[in-house]
């Protein structure tokens, strides 16, 4: 099964210009032609995306292929423009997704070095959770992904950088805290586990184990919100160990080290998708972070 572009466009038009027949002005299709394009959609997916009525409401289903939408159709229109400027002789975009940790430590030097030495490029930066690097360089948002590898990176070529850690922490005011400084494992069991994003169950028996070690799991991609919540002991978070280190926040956190999952050790650098051929505004990106590393 796949989604065609024409099918994602009218499901998205329908939802930003609020109406079937706002959609079809828009697009310049008939109203049947949008109704027909979400009518395929549904049947495709054996599930309803929009709840109708007064005001169109999403399904959580709804919702999540709104978002696909959106990110496939606003990778199309960038890949239509980049593609009219190189036509006019400009430079190529650096195209680049990066985690928090790298943004905050070492993308501020990086970038204004890039610039430095290639002060015409365009470019294209997002900060974004680690999984979420992963699937927008594999759907072409972004050339490069900047961040912890994942287990399984068969379908990239990577650039190992260098080697960090991730601890897992607790915060004095949690009402828990005296027992998970001991390592108390019923005591993680009831409470949720602060991170940007983790895998479904489903994709990832592993992450599966480790989930199951909390009472749940809150997704929040701002990385300053996560340090706060852990803070106010809302719930336990992993922690990058320069952050640990560094962030004034983070000075009164505890180190979980007394449960087997409590460290996270993970590979930082940079990757593509295997098999691609970069451009020269990636290519010369990727140069200057082997240099800066002494690669």
């Amino acid at each position: 099964m796949r989604f065609e572009n024409s099918e994602l466009r009218a499901f998205r038009a329908v939802i930003e210009e609020g109406g079937f027949r706002r959609a079809a002005e828009s697009l310049s299709i008939s109203q049947s032609a949008v109704s027909q394009a979400v009518a395929g959609l549904e049947s495709k997916l054996g599930t309803g995306l929009i709840r109708r009525g007064k005001e169109l409401r999403l399904t959580d289903a709804g919702r999540r292929l709104f978002d696909h939408a959106f990110e496939v159709l606003t990778g199309e229109q960038q890949t239509l423009e980049d593609i009219a400027q190189l036509r006019q002789g400009q430079l190529e975009t650096l195209s680049l997704a990066l985690s928090a940790s790298i943004n905050r430590f070492h993308a501020p030097g990086l970038i204004s070095d890039y610039y430095r030495q290639n002060p015409q490029a365009r470019m294209q930066l997002v900060e974004m959770p680690a999984r979420n690097i992963i699937y927008a360089v594999l759907a072409g948002s972004a050339e490069l992904g900047f961040g912890p590898f994942q287990k399984d990176m068969q379908a990239f070529t990577t650039v190992p950088l260098y080697s960090d850690s991730r601890h897992l922490v607790v915060s004095p005011g949690h009402p828990r805290f005296e027992e998970m400084k001991r390592g108390d494992a019923d005591a993680l069991k009831h409470t949720p586990l602060i991170t940007s994003a983790l895998d479904s169950p489903d994709l990832r028996p592993s992450i599966q184990r480790l989930r199951d070690q909390f009472s749940t799991v809150w997704e929040v991609s701002s990385l300053l919100l996560r340090i706060h919540l852990v803070r106010e002991g809302m719930g336990v978070a992993f922690i990058d160990r320069r952050l640990l280190q560094e962030h004034p926040d983070c000075a009164s956190f505890h180190v979980i080290d007394d449960v087997s999952f409590g460290t996270i050790d993970k590979q930082v650098g940079i990757y593509y998708r295997a098999g691609k051929q970069l451009t020269v505004s990636a290519g010369r990106f990727v140069t200057l972070c082997e240099a800066h590393w002494n690669l």
